[in-house]
């Protein structure tokens, strides 16, 4: 990573250690990040919250873009353009606080979320907590804003089926700071600027074989903005190219012991169901290196692949014929959600990523 260079924006007169710290990556969205900041102010209900804004290398620098506004950082860090998953570590290096949540520049939190998160922590000695997620439209005055369908995420305290399969969106956990940068000091596999759309996933996918405690608290304290810019969920085969990059590391480094198991299910698991999620005439390449990380995944129940129809074709069929079936006789064409203009966008993605192994260990351990 390149070396930070902070500046102190505003004098703090409280020196002690903050109990949270707030992390947000900005990257030429002055447009929506005083919502963000404004949501967190109004959270932190006197406890000690440092806001960082970690600026990857917009231009006007972000400083410039902030100027004269209402609400600004409490640091603001400058490094040059690489990438969301790196302005998170950078500003995990930077975390004073004894927990660390990080937010998107147009992400919002509830009035309730620091409080209710870091009690719940505290409480149970846990390492995460999440909430559940709502969204909201930022084109209003913030008072006029009102949050709306929440989602609600599986509640569970089993940290590899929380990283694995609930996977909530990286604005709901809250992490303890020293336990996840022991975690990223030495991860199982590398960030890489391939994984940048999907930034929160590398962080999961090195935290699934780690025992962890994990609670939920209830509510949707966490909410999504929606606004007319440019986002990155706006292209759901970007994300999905980063994503089989963060599996396919997973299970190239991933050691193949009885300690990893579970979380090594869960991985394949995950990518068979991505597959029967596909358009039935996507990309063929990216349909088979998804089935490849399941192949060379432990194998669990149907119940995990599919409903009770899947289920059924698949004690006849298999697994991968009756996902195949079902792909054909139910799914969509590509053409009716795809978001790339020119297809050749997709295969230099796909050219990016390292070779798959011609062969993978097929231990089940």
């Amino acid at each position: 990573m390149a070396a930070l260079r902070m500046s102190d924006i505003g004098m703090k007169t409280d020196t002690r250690a903050p109990d949270l710290s707030v992390v947000v990556p900005f990257f030429n969205r002055a447009a929506t990040i005083q919502y963000t900041l404004e949501s967190v102010a109004r959270a932190r209900q006197g406890m000690r919250v440092e806001t960082i804004l970690v600026d990857d290398g917009s231009t006007p620098p972000a400083a410039e873009q902030l100027a004269g506004e209402l609400h600004q950082p409490d640091r603001l860090i400058r490094q040059e353009n690489q990438g969301l998953l790196f302005a998170r570590l950078n500003g995990l290096a930077a975390a004073c606080g004894e927990y660390v949540l990080f937010l998107d520049s147009d992400d919002l939190v509830g009035p309730e979320k620091f409080a209710a998160q870091l009690a719940a922590m505290r409480v149970h000695g846990a390492d995460v907590s999440y909430t559940d997620c709502a969204r909201a439209e930022l084109h209003k005055p913030y008072d006029a804003i009102v949050p709306h369908s929440p989602d609600h995420a599986e509640e569970t305290d089993d940290s590899a089926i929380f990283f694995v399969r609930v996977q909530p969106a990286p604005h709901s956990p809250v992490f303890r700071t020293d336990w996840l940068r022991q975690l990223v000091g030495a991860p199982l596999f590398p960030p890489s600027r391939l994984y940048n759309p999907v930034a929160e996933i590398w962080f999961y996918h090195i935290a699934a074989p780690v025992p962890a405690m994990v609670v939920k608290v209830p509510g949707a304290h966490t909410i999504g903005g929606q606004h007319g810019g440019a986002r990155l969920t706006n292209n759901w085969e970007r994300l999905g190219v980063a994503s089989l990059a963060v599996m396919e590391a997973f299970q190239r480094n991933c050691p193949k012991t009885a300690a990893t198991k579970h979380a090594r299910q869960l991985v394949g698991e995950r990518a068979f169901c991505s597959w029967r999620a596909l358009p039935y005439d996507f990309f063929p390449e990216f349909g088979h290196r998804l089935l490849a990380i399941w192949r060379h995944s432990p194998h669990g129940c149907l119940a995990a692949l599919g409903g009770r129809k899947f289920q059924a074709l698949a004690r006849l069929l298999g697994p991968v014929l009756a996902g195949r079936v079902l792909r054909r006789l139910g799914g969509r064409p590509y053409q009716t959600s795809r978001t790339l203009k020119d297809t050749a966008v997709f295969v230099n993605w796909m050219a990016q990523l390292p070779a798959p192994k011609a062969s993978l260990s097929a231990s089940h351990l």
